[in-house]
């Protein structure tokens, strides 16, 4: 059998690569608006471009409850919310984060450039998506995207947009 071969890429253009090739799986397949169960956000339109497809993304960050029933009291309200990834993850994840039990999270600025991570307490690699799909099920204790969703496209998208910059590939031993 004879198998095609690989041809090896730097990182940031794998990256890149791979958000094009997801912003293509958005455009091909949106959601409908009417059929979103209250408390999700839907990509509700073609995307025709990165920017549109982080702007997206940014909104799902903000405002999908994944099906979660759990809730926070955000600063300064008076009543508390469902939870989604702003739940932590506050001002869009550029600073510094914090859990409703306390939990130090880093910035999200520059995250998409450290996957994929190898995972020593797991023994596995953890890609982007991966992790976006443990945070939905153990932060927000909801139903994660699928991989080829509209709405992890975007929010890959988004995380990346904050990695613009940042050196690809540090996570890697020379």
């Amino acid at each position: 059998m004879h198998r095609p071969h690989r041809v090896r890429t730097p990182l940031s253009s794998t990256l890149f690569t791979a958000a094009c090739i997801a912003l293509g799986a958005a455009c091909a397949s949106p959601a409908r608006a009417d059929t979103a169960p209250a408390g999700k956000f839907t990509a509700t339109s073609r995307v025709s471009s990165l920017e549109q497809a982080a702007e997206q993304g940014a909104r799902v960050f903000a405002n999908d409850t994944f099906g979660t029933h759990q809730t926070w009291v955000p600063p300064n309200a008076f009543s508390n919310h469902l939870m989604t990834c702003a739940a932590c993850h506050t001002d869009g994840g550029k600073p510094e984060g914090t859990t409703p039990s306390g939990q130090h999270l880093p910035s999200l600025i520059g995250a998409a450039a450290k996957y994929p991570k190898f995972k020593g307490k797991k023994h596995a690699v953890y890609t982007l998506e991966r992790q976006i799909v443990h945070c939905v099920r153990a932060g927000i204790m909801g139903k994660p995207p699928a991989y080829d969703s509209p709405e992890m496209v975007d929010l890959v998208v988004y995380l990346t947009q904050l990695s613009k910059g940042a050196t690809m590939g540090a996570q890697f031993s020379r």
